[in-house]
């Protein structure tokens, strides 16, 4: 162990070394210019990175009118802050909030506000040399909940032939959905719909799931969800199938009489549709179903210029799938005419008369209109017009005279030109009755006088 005397000589001899001289000459040099810098320069300047934006309106006139930060383009914000050098090395990142100065904005909109920094943990005082970006541009609106009706999309459903979706009884459950967000962009939704991409054939009454939203304008185009807040529910779409057929349309023509060319008379008849196409929810429904029949017109009520609309009538057998309503049927009159015959008691015709009973028809001179061919009319005269009495069924009142209906019909000799079978190619138009007189029938009975003849021939046989 070295005595103590001998210390500062150990000293002596370590100055005198060259590499302790300029080690010992540094750190005085450093002292020193630390001293200055502490005593001189008291302030320093320190930047700090990524600070982040806090976008709070607490306290706020905005905050209090209901608004909120929608959208902030600034996140972070490099900042330069100066203070006492001794206490400005103690203040930390994490202890800096960038905040915005929001001043008294009360309305909705985008507005550009001021950044600025403060510390709400440290006890350091500092002063902000530099923030950048100095700006944000901020969008400021009011966050409502809104309830929105929705719809259901999916195209990629098919069904099979044959059948066809009621896309009008197509239910989504729940039927509302509700979406929060700025009022602004809620006023632009015009329809909520819930979407999916499932790919399948149906032929039935089908459901399935989805829960993708998307969101409508009233032009139809598709609206960002940003800034909304939208519930991620599991729709249940259920979607209706029907069976599906197009059928010919048909009429019923009554009061048809003996001899005409009906087949002649329906090439004139035009409908303005020539079929419909009905849908039902019974796979079964057109089976042995090819056309629908709109209804019945009487053959006399067809007149030169005939026209008449027929409502289609499906009651709840049907859905019509089809974009009309009603249908006219017209006559076509080319190379037709029309002439009137007049009617006497000769014309009329009674049959199935009552056996019981004398009948006796009575007609004065009554106009009938004839429509058909101009050349059969050119022919035409009263003797080869019929009218039709027929008793059957009729309930005769004992000595009485009725108006009854006659039908109107033409001899076929008159269509000897015609190619099918001579069938006559005219009718009346109108209604016509004939009155009838009926008389009781008077019964034979056999003389007296001759039984008694009979009854002496026979005793005498005797």
């Amino acid at each position: 162990m070295k005595k103590i005397h001998e210390i500062p000589d150990f000293f002596e001899r370590l100055f005198d070394t060259k590499p302790f001289s300029v080690i010992f000459s540094i750190v005085c040099a450093i002292l020193i210019w630390f001293t200055i810098s502490v005593t001189a320069y008291k302030t320093t300047h320190v930047p700090y990175y990524n600070i982040p934006v806090v976008p709070d309106l607490t306290g706020t006139l905005a905050e209090a009118n209901g608004l909120s930060v929608v959208s902030c383009d600034v996140e972070k914000v490099t900042v330069e802050v100066e203070g006492n050098r001794s206490q400005i090395g103690n203040l930390k990142q994490e202890d800096l909030i960038a905040y915005l100065q929001v001043g008294n904005i009360s309305t909705t909109g985008e507005f550009n506000f001021e950044i600025a920094v403060k510390s709400d943990t440290s006890n350091i005082s500092f002063n902000t040399v530099k923030i950048s970006p100095s700006q944000a541009t901020v969008r400021l609106d009011k966050i409502e909940t809104r309830s929105y009706d929705v719809t259901a999309s999916f195209p990629n459903v098919k069904v099979s032939a044959g059948h066809v979706l009621k896309q009008d009884e197509v239910v989504c459950e729940p039927a509302v959905i509700e979406i929060t967000g700025p009022s602004t962009q809620l006023d632009e939704i015009a329809e909520a719909e819930i979407y999916t991409d499932k790919s399948v054939e149906i032929d039935s009454l089908y459901s399935l799931y989805a829960n993708e939203v998307k969101l409508y304008t009233d032009e139809g185009a598709l609206l960002d969800t940003d800034h909304l807040e939208i519930p991620s529910t599991n729709f249940q779409i259920t979607i209706p199938v029907l069976t599906q057929k197009e059928l010919s349309l048909t009429y019923d023509i009554r009061s048809v009489p003996n001899g005409f060319d009906l087949n002649w008379f329906r090439k004139r008849l035009h409908l303005s549709q020539e079929s419909i196409t009905l849908a039902s929810r019974t796979n079964t429904a057109f089976a042995d179903r090819d056309n629908f029949n709109i209804g019945i017109v009487a053959l006399n009520s067809i007149s030169l210029n005939y026209s008449e609309i027929f409502d289609i009538d499906l009651k709840e057998e049907f859905i019509n799938q089809s974009n009309f309503e009603q249908v006219t049927l017209t006559l076509d009159n080319e190379g037709l005419d029309s002439k009137e015959i007049f009617l006497t008691s000769d014309n009329v015709s009674i049959i199935n008369a009552p056996s019981d009973y004398d009948c006796q028809a009575i007609m004065k001179g009554t106009p009938v209109i004839i429509v058909g061919e101009k050349e059969e009319l050119d022919n035409l005269s009263s003797q080869d017009v019929v009218a039709t009495v027929d008793l059957l069924g009729y309930n005769v009142r004992q000595s009485s005279t009725d108006r009854l209906d006659a039908l109107i019909s033409i001899s076929p000799k008159l269509s000897d030109t015609s190619d099918d079978n001579n069938l006559v190619r005219m009718w009346a138009v109108g209604n016509y009755r004939v009155d009838v007189y009926f008389t009781v029938k008077q019964q034979e009975t056999v003389p007296e006088t001759s039984s008694s003849i009979i009854e002496e021939e026979d005793d005498s046989d005797e």
